[in-house]
């Protein structure tokens, strides 16, 4: 990738990571699971894009080479805590660099991929253990009311998704 990148500005206090925590409940920001106090991740939401350096595997590797973080990014002024969201860390990973709505197309494609990919998925399908629904993906952050009780919230939220679809 061309362009200029810069080292990030500093990491977020503790303080800041427990207030950003509750910024949705104590929830991810995108599938609504609850995030324990250590373990989940402070998402861009607009990705910053760490760059990296391409160096030799070490000996033994089945490699010749590794791609291997220098700890720039290509969007420092991401960095930033309005520009973060709290997730699980299955979630992060799975945005990478996606943004929001090429987070939601990727998720949307899931069940094409499994039925293509996966003789499991297949199989479960074909003896009715799993069906596969069309309806739209509607993350956490874009129900969630701060205003309102969470429990009962959240029971609707996962159980009727696209009432929150525009």
């Amino acid at each position: 990738m061309q362009g200029k990148t810069e080292k990030p500005k500093t990491k977020i206090t503790k303080a800041q990571r427990a207030e950003l925590r509750l910024k949705f409940g104590c929830r991810c920001a995108y599938c609504g699971c609850e995030l324990k106090e250590k373990g989940w991740h402070a998402d861009h939401v607009e990705p910053v894009r760490r760059d990296f350096d391409i160096v030799r595997a070490p000996r033994g590797s089945r490699v010749s080479h590794v791609a291997r973080s220098n700890g720039r990014v290509f969007h420092p002024d991401r960095h930033d805590l309005d520009n973060l969201f709290p997730a699980c860390s299955a979630c992060n990973l799975f945005k990478a660099t996606y943004s929001i709505e090429g987070f939601r197309e990727q998720i949307a494609h899931q069940p094409e991929r499994a039925q293509a990919y996966s003789v499991n998925f297949r199989t479960a399908q074909r003896f009715g253990l799993v069906t596969v629904i069309e309806k739209p993906v509607v993350f956490w952050f874009e129900a969630y009311d701060a205003s309102k009780e969470l429990e009962p919230q959240l029971s609707y939220f996962l159980a009727h998704r696209e009432a929150y679809q525009d």
